[in-house]
């Protein structure tokens, strides 16, 4: 008498009928599914073989049948072991090779490449991100992506974004290319280019941005606006005095100075003198006009009296940490940080000096300093064409 199959063998027989059936179908399975299925017709055999064991044993199968039957199911199990196996390697293969083709195309890739999960933490960072946000992979995992490199002033529209996306795979952002401010690992602060999109992963909503550094561009193109502004300033303006002044607020307002000045020489009092500023109307910025209207530089004293001096621009990024800068007026204003000044020349002579102020810490960059150096020059032509031999005699 035959035993009764345990459930594993009735399982194995179940797995395998249904193997039979997908065989004959349209059905595609993935190597996973096939080599389960091959590992169950394994165990199938084995039990046949049991059963063929307990016949011979009970006497109802003779020994030469049992022997054959035996080796060739041996045979079966053998080769449906190897095959499961062999299937299932294939698929850890592939799945490995998947792996190394996402992580060789990612490393390669010039923009950041990050999956954010449903919670909004970062699941997935690319060689690009720390290239970019100054942050390692394990740095990055596992933070708030909006924590991490938004500023925090946009981090609230950023999360707000992104909150239908997570719920539905769909939402303002969804499908976009959007242009948001991005903040380095050293608190710079750049401009990307990002696109986002929504993948459906383990029944969760996960978003898949791609950051691209644009700051540069942006730069360039801001360079470009700012001296066409300052041309129509200055041909719109309605005497010296205005031009100057608009020249000093586009700078300002383009570059996020608080405050900005043009001090002419006074050759009979060998001076610098203030004669034209704009500011913001923030209370610091305007303090620190009216308490800089009185002040005159000789040659090499303060900042605008270096620059004077050396014909050269200067840049200080933070006033209270460099022993150039001192002078009275930056003592008596702690708020003061960022400063420049640029010579304003006329045929090679220093005839004035820009100043800018900024209660940011404000770093140099190349494009700049080459587009107000353009600035300084299309001023001394200017002064030089309305006021004949003398450059400084309108602004008197």
């Amino acid at each position: 008498m035959i035993g009764i199959p345990a459930p594993i063998e009735l399982a194995s027989l179940f797995l395998l009928l249904i193997g039979i059936g997908l065989a004959f179908s349209d059905i595609r399975l993935s190597g996973w599914v096939v080599g389960w299925i091959l590992l169950s017709g394994a165990l199938l055999v084995q039990w046949f073989r049991s059963v063929l064991s307990y016949s011979m044993e009970r006497g109802s199968a003779g020994a030469e049948i049992y022997q054959v039957a035996d080796e060739w199911m041996g045979l079966g199990f053998s080769l449906l072991i190897v095959a499961s196996m062999y299937m299932m390697r294939e698929v850890l293969a592939s799945h490995s090779l998947a792996q190394e083709r996402v992580r060789v195309v990612s490393a390669a890739a010039q923009d950041a490449v990050v999956m954010m999960d449903n919670a909004g933490r970062i699941a997935f960072w690319n060689e690009a991100g720390q290239r970019i946000f100054g942050y390692s992979r394990q740095e990055a995992q596992g933070k708030k992506l909006h924590e991490l490199i938004i500023p925090a002033a946009d981090r609230a529209e950023f999360e707000k974004n992104f909150i239908d996306l997570r719920r539905a795979g769909q939402g303002p952002v969804a499908g976009r290319t959007l242009e948001l401010p991005g903040l380095r690992k050293d608190g710079v602060e750049i401009v990307t280019e990002v696109s986002v999109s929504g993948v459906y992963v383990d029944k969760k909503w996960h978003a898949i941005c791609i950051f691209r550094d644009i700051t540069e561009r942006k730069r360039t193109e801001q360079m470009n606006a700012l001296e066409y502004e300052v041309a129509n300033g200055i041909n719109r303006a309605n005497g010296v005095s205005e031009a100057l002044r608009s020249v000093i607020r586009n700078i300002c307002e383009t570059q996020k100075w608080d405050c900005g000045r043009y001090l002419r020489v006074d050759d009979a009092a060998g001076v610098l003198r203030l004669v034209e500023s704009w500011g913001t109307q923030d209370a610091a910025a305007q303090g620190f006009l009216a308490a800089a209207r009185d002040f005159t530089y000789g040659p090499g004293v303060g900042m605008s009296g270096k620059v004077w001096q050396s014909g050269q621009p200067l840049w200080i990024s933070d006033v209270t940490k460099d022993a150039r800068a001192m002078s009275a007026i930056l003592k008596d204003q702690s708020q003061v940080r960022g400063a420049f000044a640029f010579p304003v020349k006329v045929e090679g002579k220093t005839i004035g000096v820009f100043a800018f102020n900024s209660r940011a810490i404000s770093e140099p960059h190349a494009q700049f300093l080459s587009t107000v150096q353009a600035i300084c020059g299309r001023v001394g032509g200017f002064l030089k064409r309305t006021s004949g031999k003398d450059a400084n005699a309108m602004i008197q």
